[in-house]
Parts: C-alpha cells; sequence; structure tokens
C-alpha cells in the first residue's frame, strides 16, 4: 500500500486547493459562508473524478490519508488532494487515471513480492513469528520449509511489509494446525 499511496500521491495534479478555486462565485456573486476546502469528507463520503464520475467512497480516515474504496480496491490518498465543489467531494483525476494508477501500483508491489520469493528467504506469519526459510517458488506455489518438513502455500498468500521483510497471510498456529492435519491424513492408513 505504501508504493500505491506513493504513485496515486504523484498523480494529483490539481491540489484541492485548485478544486476549490473552481467551484468559486462568479464576482459580485455572494460569498459562500464557508471556504469550500474548509470541509473534509468523512467516512461514507462519495468522491467524484474531475468529470463528475464517483471514483468511490470513503472506508476510512487517518491524518496522513484517506481511504477511498473504489470497489475493487482501498486506495490511499493524500487528504489534500480531495476538494469540495459544489457537486461535493471530488478529485482532480479521471476514474480512468485512477483505475490505471491502481493496477500499475498493484503490478508493482507483486513483481517486487515475487522478486523476493528466492530460495533461503526467510518468512515470516501474520504475527510476526518466522515460520521458516523459503525453498523454491514457481508461478503458482512457493515451498517453505519449516521445522515440521517442507510446506507449499499458494504465490498470492505472500507479500512484503513495510520493512521489505516476506510475509504470508497466516499465522504460524494456523500453518503448524493445517501441517499436523496434512501429517495425520498421510499417516492414516487406507482401506
Amino acid at each position: 500500500m505504501r508504493t500505491l499511496a506513493l504513485t496515486i500521491g504523484s498523480l494529483m495534479m490539481v491540489p484541492a486547493a485548485a478544486l476549490a478555486q473552481q467551484a468559486q462565485p462568479a464576482p459580485g456573486a455572494a460569498a459562500p459562508a464557508t471556504s469550500a476546502t474548509a470541509a473534509a469528507p468523512t467516512v461514507g463520503a462519495t468522491i467524484y473524478d474531475s468529470a463528475g464520475v464517483a471514483l468511490g467512497t470513503v472506508a476510512s480516515i487517518t491524518p496522513q490519508a484517506v481511504i477511498l474504496n473504489t470497489g475493487t480496491a482501498q486506495v490511499p490518498v493524500p487528504p489534500a488532494s480531495i476538494g469540495k465543489t459544489d457537486k461535493g467531494f471530488a478529485m482532480a483525476m479521471t476514474k480512468t487515471d485512477l483505475d490505471a494508477a491502481v493496477a500499475s501500483s498493484q503490478a508493482q508491489a507483486q513483481a517486487a513480492v515475487k522478486a523476493k520469493l528466492t530460495p533461503g528467504t526467510a518468512v515470516s506469519g501474520l504475527q510476526g513469528a518466522s515460520l521458516g526459510t523459503i525453498k523454491s517458488a514457481d508461478a503458482q506455489f512457493v515451498t517453505v520449509t519449516t521445522a515440521k518438513g517442507d510446506v507449499k502455500l499458494p504465490i498470492a498468500g505472500f507479500s512484503a511489509d513495510a520493512s521489505g521483510k516476506v510475509i504470508v497471510g497466516i499465522t504460524a498456529d494456523q500453518l503448524a494446525a493445517a501441517t499436523a492435519g496434512t501429517s495425520a491424513s498421510a499417516a492414516a492408513p487406507t482401506k
């Protein structure tokens, strides 16, 4: 997500102040009671693109980012990139541009993770516990050598944390339970 935030942030060509200028009244007209940028979106608010097409809804807000749910991704965008217009909250990019930026960022993140899936690389679980090291990887699976033997996991379950450490979407307890179930079924006699 960090890469996504940087990519999306760099695509914001017109800051919220410029959007606010677009919504200013004509000369001689009464000024609005509050400035166009004074109001901030709230969770659930719809954010529109520069053409008036809905980009998505606000899923959550932090001081660093507004998390926009586009329906296909959770996209962090800088709060300053969202401005208030006469039609509601908007960003100065089109839905097509946002979708392309999200797809590009996701592809870059996936490629970066795949590049880390090399033999000998340490793998941690969701709660930070060490699970083992990578033995091998192909287009679909990663074989991880654990204390209880080799385990083949889907490549889609792997990612990297903020520090670049390889993690897999399973806890050490879940992995132990899954491997225990596999060992028990392999040891069970067949009739």
